[in-house]
């Protein structure tokens, strides 16, 4: 555990690169969060049977994970420093849930704190010092399948989508808040994570699927700018079960995970089942981390090559 990230990948081939990515996954039923080469070789894992939805790998090397632990009651997020030994934990109140931890431009990061009575947005600094809460919903109606990944925009507006209801607001949509928690936008969907994307369209994944689509991006008026169906899915030879977290890229290809839950798959009957896979604007597949890669999920993917603008706050998943 005291190797550096660009320690190990320093031992990945250039031909091992250019064919593929080197990355960093976590999630739920992951197994822990750990680090693979291009060629889909483990080189670090923190095992851990919590409930990891989100993680990342930060500029510096070190690591910053959510964790959830239903029967305890106790959630929060964990930060590794580059030497991956455990710099600091977070934790939300006791009984409270949470499943994100994204990285801040001040250096903090964001959890989507889920109480009985609440739901709120909660901002902590580099040192998981508390720094804003802000209240956006009322009570859920089940703690455990409210939020999941939470994220800020560059806007300065909070979004979330809603697995379940809370208060007035139904589940299976994608929302928008200001700064103050104010609601200012209802998105058509969106079960489990929602992006803002720099045309700003937003880009939302939609677990087992809304209406025959995993994934949507939606334009500022709610038209469908893209979406990737079970069509496509079925065209490309691919059986999703449920999409949690994605990677949108500079070149405008979508890293999709594909998380093994739910009873209604879609693409392909007999298709491959890819523990994640990267897809172009107009559906072509062009690189897949194979279900042999490991017997876990990846739920939360994040690339660690220029393609996928690594360890950067500003990283669009």
């Amino acid at each position: 555990m005291r190797k550096t990230l660009m320690g190990l990948l320093a031992g990945v081939s250039a031909s091992a690169l250019a064919a593929g990515h080197p990355f960093f996954a976590a999630g739920w039923k992951s197994g822990g969060p750990a680090i693979y080469d291009a060629a889909f070789k483990k080189q670090w894992q923190l095992e851990s049977a919590d409930e990891l939805t989100d993680g990342w790998v930060l500029p510096d090397g070190g690591i910053v994970y959510s964790f959830s632990t239903r029967k305890e009651g106790i959630a929060g997020v964990v930060r590794l420093d580059p030497e991956k030994n455990k710099r600091w934990e977070y934790r939300v109140a006791p009984g409270h849930d949470n499943h994100s931890c994204q990285p801040l431009p001040h250096g903090g990061f964001l959890l989507g704190e889920c109480g009985k009575e609440a739901l709120w947005m909660v901002e902590i600094d580099r040192d998981g010092k508390p720094l804003k809460r802000v209240k956006v919903a009322d009570a859920p109606l089940d703690l455990h399948h409210a939020f999941r990944a939470v994220r800020k925009t560059p806007q300065g507006t909070y979004l979330g989508t809603l697995m379940k209801g809370a208060g007035k607001l139904k589940g299976g949509h994608a929302y928008e808040w200001d700064a103050n928690g104010t609601l200012l936008r209802t998105f058509p969907s969106g079960s489990f994570h929602a992006v803002r994307l720099p045309n700003g369209n937003t880009l939302v994944s939609e677990g087992s699927g809304t209406d025959g689509r995993v994934m949507t991006e939606y334009a500022p008026d709610d038209s469908i700018a893209w979406a990737l169906t079970g069509e496509d899915l079925e065209a490309a030879g691919l059986l999703v079960g449920m999409v949690c977290g994605f990677q949108r890229l500079p070149n405008g290809h979508t890293v999709v995970s594909n998380v093994k839950h739910g009873k209604n798959p879609l693409g392909a009957r007999n298709g491959a089942s890819p523990k994640a896979f990267e897809v172009t604007p107009n559906k072509k597949i062009v690189w897949k981390v194979p279900a042999s890669a490991s017997p876990h999920n990846m739920g939360s993917i994040q690339l660690l090559d220029d393609r996928g603008n690594p360890s950067n706050a500003g990283d669009l998943r």
